[in-house]
């Protein structure tokens, strides 16, 4: 039996300040772990906007993981 888990990641670049962002949280469906992707994506360009932050990169994906190994 295979297991995988789906983590969601985010690369992000603010001002020309980048990091990567990781959920604590993962998914057994990719598709849920696509949608949190999205969701954060949408919710990190809010919050840059309502700060007068420009968002310059801003990339993500779901790393998966089967059976313990990335």
């Amino acid at each position: 039996m295979v297991l995988a888990i789906f983590i969601p990641v985010l690369f992000v670049c603010i001002n020309d300040r980048c990091q990567f962002m990781q959920s604590v949280a993962y998914y057994i469906r990719e598709a849920e772990c696509s949608a949190v992707v999205e969701t954060q994506k949408e919710n990190i360009r809010k919050m840059a906007l309502k700060g007068g932050a420009m968002v310059t990169q801003l990339e993500g994906t779901c790393i998966v993981a089967k059976n313990g190994m990335l």
